[in-house]
């Protein structure tokens, strides 16, 4: 993301043009837009016949995961400069296999981890769909230049642990996948009837990822590893990863939404001495232990 700013009299009235579409920014405020958004604002306001006001802008300029990160295949992300990241878990469902794919039931409880550097697996999630929150982000941290994340995942079993894949398997079990890419399953994903619903707002028509351009998908298969059978579709857990220049707080502690749930409850705990909506969550403690800033 690139910004600019500049002061003149005529020469800025070429740049009004966007604040058309300010609104955008507002609908886009968990992504890097992909189109030039901006702001503009003149001082004085009002001015006198043969007067110029002076007009300052700013123009956010689109970027791309390849601007700060990059994917070291299957899974392990790379960010090239210092970078927030946050993780988000979407969704976990185990699958059996037989003739078509047919979810556990009950549903195991999964687990997902992180590693930074590669350090010692991080829990990162552990429990069954019902209690994935898709909106919190579960770990948040600034990277440097040269680190490295990996993650991994397993499920429990008749009381025991299934083997622990990593996005350094060799065996392809977890994988990332970047905006524009396709799941590498048997049959296309996307056609079936099987498809996750919560994987399914994350593929597009052709069965392509769609997630912002600063952002990554995490899919792991924990059950199988004959890559050729239809049940090994890479649903059985699934991370969304996304970079980004600012901390994705907003830098204040804060929710998206612009309320502080730091500090929690009433008395005027928000924006413009608004009650604090969010109650008891704190979005800075959520996890002690995973929770870095």
């Amino acid at each position: 993301m690139k910004t600019k700013q500049n002061a003149t009299g005529m020469v800025a009235l070429m740049c009004v043009s966007v604040i058309g579409i300010l609104p955008a920014v507002q609908a886009q405020a968990t992504r890097i837009p992909s189109v030039p958004l901006g702001t503009v604002d003149a001082f004085p306001t009002i001015v006198q016949t043969g007067t110029k006001p002076t007009l300052t802008w700013s123009i956010v300029y689109p970027s791309k995961l390849k601007d700060v990160a990059f994917i070291n295949p299957p899974g392990t992300l790379v960010p090239t400069e210092d970078v927030y990241v946050s993780v988000q878990p979407i969704g976990t469902g185990i699958v059996g296999c037989s003739s078509n794919p047919v979810a556990v039931d009950p549903p195991p409880q999964a687990e997902a981890r992180v590693s930074l550097n590669g350090s010692a697996y991080k829990q990162l999630f552990y429990g069954t769909q019902s209690d994935i929150d898709p909106s919190s982000r579960y770990y948040i941290k600034k990277l440097k230049g040269g680190d490295t994340l990996d993650f991994g995942g397993r499920y429990v079993v008749n009381g025991s642990w299934t083997p622990f894949y990593t996005t350094r398997s060799a065996n392809l079990q977890v994988i990332a996948l970047a905006d524009g890419q396709t799941i590498p399953t048997a049959l296309p994903l996307y056609q079936q009837s099987y498809l996750a619903k919560y994987l399914r707002p994350y593929l597009d028509g052709t069965g392509k990822v769609r997630v912002g351009p600063m952002s990554v998908l995490i899919l792991m298969e924990l059950n199988q590893t004959n890559h050729s059978e239809n049940c090994f579709d890479y649903q059985d857990c699934v991370l969304l990863v996304t970079f980004s220049k600012q901390h994705p707080n907003n830098g204040h502690g804060n929710n998206l939404d612009g309320v502080d749930s730091s500090n929690p409850g009433g008395g005027g705990g928000g924006p413009n001495g608004a009650d604090d909506p969010s109650g008891g969550v704190d979005d800075e403690k959520r996890d002690a232990t995973i929770f870095q800033s």
